[in-house]
């Protein structure tokens, strides 16, 4: 399928920026990565000459392909930090994949809403922003699955809306009919013991069978092993090119009882999980902030008030949210029971109450410490006291290993391997760009930490220890 002509003619309009601005090397390996780009379409572009050159063959070749490679060209400059020429593409990123079904222009039909109903796929929140860079994102690595089984994993931070990403992604009518003709079934994990897991599975098996012509007489599995092999047959034999959403996971034991080399998408706060399973494997990274504009928009649903009809402190409030979309949905749940608290809730975010800012919602959690506490108790004993050190540092500062070598008192490998878990873990961030590599926190994780800040070091403790790494 072609390119769709308003991405097409937005490429044209910004060609000219685009070739000046864009470094193709950047680009390309990720574009690889999505199956939009092949090795040697990358080699003919990196030996022309310039960077320039390169740009322009870059360009010519993009408009050359179909709406997946506008996705992934616009992904790539998302990833690769440019914002600004990401915005330029935003409006007309196309909605839609190869082969989408054209009578609804979400491609949400009747069909959809049944399968997934069926399946045990949770609706929309009820107040909803469109996010369609990941929703695209998610698809695109779900037609790699199209021939071969394989696990997508959808990774971040706490609270970025991982699991309506998820839910939305599948919300499609031409991605099921081409690559999961039997079904998209939901089963959502948390933390849980091996029986708890037991359980679920059943359940699932359960689910399944019932919706087969004649359900199996069996009795219910009684061991974990047992119930892997009978999921295995049901998805194998059964119901063949099937997905199974598993919404978030927290330990690669429990993944592995689903290694049955079946279609996975799983949601989770730790990008390393599918190390200890087998099969193709694609990531989908969620960047945890909302930019203004849809913060605003989610603001204004809940408390159903036209946009330009928000009070001043709403700008504020989506500021202090830090984007997160849990933290927005809670402020917002809440100002809808109480619309005169607006200034109210602005201070407590200011003063980082969080434990305030409590209210049922979508979200698994009803606070943002809930949240975080969640994925910090997770940690080891010694690698939780690490963490909480790391209160030291400031907003817009970025440390290398050495540095908190010096801190914790540990030989740089072993704070490597620890800052390793905490990224794998959404907990910590790293820029790759540098060498050696920077590590920073989240603005939302510096305000959960900072109650302890003062409590464990002395002002001016960080700055002292840069001196000591020069």
């Amino acid at each position: 399928m072609a390119l769709e002509e308003g991405a097409r003619s937005c490429l044209l309009r910004f060609r000219h920026r685009l070739e000046q601005d864009i470094k193709p090397s950047y680009l390309m390996d990720h574009m690889i990565s999505d199956g939009v780009l092949t090795v040697d379409e990358e080699e003919r572009i990196s030996n022309k000459p310039t960077r320039k050159d390169q740009a322009v063959a870059l360009l010519e070749l993009l408009l050359r392909k179909d709406n997946r490679g506008y996705i992934s060209f616009y992904n790539a400059l998302v990833k690769e930090t440019y914002g600004d020429l990401a915005n330029l593409l935003h409006d007309d990123l196309p909605q839609t994949l190869p082969g989408a079904y054209k009578s609804s222009s979400d491609g949400c039909t009747s069909y959809v809403q049944t399968v997934l109903s069926e399946g045990g796929v949770p609706q929309r929140p009820v107040v909803f922003v469109s996010r369609p860079e990941f929703v695209n994102c998610v698809r695109e690595k779900l037609y790699r699955l199209q021939k071969e089984p394989g696990w997508v994993t959808v990774f971040g931070m706490a609270g970025s809306g991982k699991s309506v990403l998820a839910a939305e992604a599948v919300r499609h009518h031409g991605l099921i009919e081409e690559c999961f003709p039997g079904g998209i079934h939901w089963l959502s994990i948390g933390q849980l013991d091996k029986p708890d897991l037991m359980v679920k599975i059943q359940s699932l098996c359960f689910r399944l069978e019932q919706s087969l012509d004649s359900p199996s007489l069996h009795r219910p599995p009684n061991s974990l092993d047992e119930a892997k092999e009978r999921l295995r047959y049901l998805t194998l034999r059964r119901y063949p090119r099937s997905l199974l959403i598993l919404d978030d996971i927290w330990d690669s034991t429990v993944l592995k009882a689903f290694d049955i080399h079946c279609r996975i998408l799983l949601t989770t706060r730790n990008r390393s999980l599918t190390d200890s399973v087998s099969g193709a494997k694609y990531e989908v990274e969620v960047e945890s902030g909302l930019d203004e504009k849809k913060g605003l928009e989610i603001l204004a649903l809940y408390t159903n008030t036209k946009l330009h009809g928000l009070p001043e402190e709403a700008r504020s409030i989506v500021k202090e949210c830090k984007g997160s979309p849990l933290v927005v949905s809670l402020i917002g749940a809440l100002l809808k029971e109480k619309p005169n608290r607006w200034r109210y809730y602005l201070n407590q975010l200011q003063q980082k109450q969080f434990k305030r800012i409590r209210k049922s919602s979508s979200y698994d959690y009803d606070a943002l410490d809930q949240a975080m506490d969640a994925s910090i108790e997770v940690l080891p004993d010694e690698h939780r006291e690490l963490y909480k050190d790391l209160s030291v540092l400031e907003k817009d500062i970025k440390v290398p290993a050495k540095v908190l070598s010096v801190l914790w008192d540990l030989e740089p490998e072993h704070v490597e391997d620890i800052l390793e878990e905490f990224v794998n873990k959404s907990l910590l961030f790293v820029d790759s760009n540098n060498k050696p590599h920077l590590y920073y926190l989240h603005d939302l994780q510096l305000d959960f930490l900072s109650p302890l800040k003062m409590c464990l070091f002395g002002k001016g403790r960080l700055l002292g220890l840069w001196y000591c790494c020069l």
